[in-house]
């Protein structure tokens, strides 16, 4: 869902990944160009350090850097902007991604682009792609609960090379009862991600939807199921088959274990990603295709 609703730039976070070639260089420029312009940058504490404790930069602390910019600008590739995106969201502060890896799908551009990226967010030149997330519980045998938010997907497999099986509820009725690698849950965000390379269709971010991608399952068919994006679906384990990784977003794991239960639903907040008039959902697809 794109919306117009934005407030004026006078403060901006920028976030390094710091093993991008040239990352720290471009923070750099951002910087001078914000100062410039009149707009305040913020840091965390440890890059803000890296940087020699440039001058005109607010150093903070985590939350404080989340919660406070009125936007984010992420130097990395998609992959910073999705970890970014989880530590964000829960504040909504919008993100801009300036691109330092391959393709950027989430990004707005390259390093060589820094100061049109810069200008057009200070001119409110933009709109906010508001992405739903989904985020996953797992109820553990000892009584407590455990939570991961995700833009991209849900992976549940096991660990090692052995199939599993998997129960699967959507608000509380039976959907499938299978053995395979696992199952993927993604975001109309995600569609693009490992549930397109497991075989799932292309889902417009517009849509409000919840795909379910089976990883390998051991039968005839290996469809996906598109689900509401109201849906809630729970997995578990029929039988005891030793512990089972769920991974958000390729990053962040927690284990799910033979008698524990795995609930999954869409995340009361959303990721505003910055969107330039420039970039389009279907000239990026057809440039990621093109790449491969």
């Amino acid at each position: 869902m794109t919306v117009n609703q934005k407030k004026p730039i006078k403060t901006v976070g920028i976030y390094v990944n710091p093993d991008k070639q040239n990352a720290y260089e471009t923070a750099f420029r951002c910087v001078r160009y914000l100062l410039k312009q009149g707009v305040t940058p913020l840091m965390l504490h440890n890059q803000h350090a890296e940087m020699a404790c440039l001058a005109g930069v607010k150093p903070c602390f985590k939350d404080q850097f989340y919660s406070s910019a009125d936007c984010l600008v992420v130097l990395g590739g998609d992959g910073t902007l999705l970890g970014i995106a989880r530590q964000a969201s829960a504040y909504e502060t919008p993100i801009c991604g300036i691109n330092l890896g391959k393709l950027g799908f989430l990004t707005n551009g390259d390093a060589n682009s820094y100061e049109e990226i810069l200008q057009e967010l200070i001119d409110g030149d933009y709109t906010l792609d508001r992405r739903s997330m989904i985020i996953s519980t797992v109820k553990k045998l000892n009584g407590e609960y455990e939570s991961q938010v995700a833009l991209n997907d849900l992976v549940v497999k096991a660990t090692g090379i052995r199939m599993i099986r998997l129960t699967i509820e959507v608000d509380g009725m039976l959907l499938d009862d299978y053995t395979g690698d696992g199952v993927i849950l993604a975001t109309p965000t995600g569609s693009t991600a490992y549930s397109l390379a497991a075989g799932g269709p292309v889902v417009d971010p517009r849509a409000d939807i919840l795909l379910l991608n089976p990883i390998c399952p051991h039968r005839l068919h290996d469809k996906s199921y598109v689900l509401p994006g109201s849906s809630s679906v729970d997995i578990s384990l029929p039988g005891s088959t030793g512990e089972i990784m769920v991974s958000s977003d390729g990053q962040v794991q927690m284990s799910l274990n033979y008698g524990e239960h795995l609930h999954i639903k869409k995340a009361p907040y959303m990721t505003n990603l910055i969107l330039f008039r420039h970039r389009n959902f279907y000239e990026q697809l057809r440039k990621k295709f093109s790449d491969h």
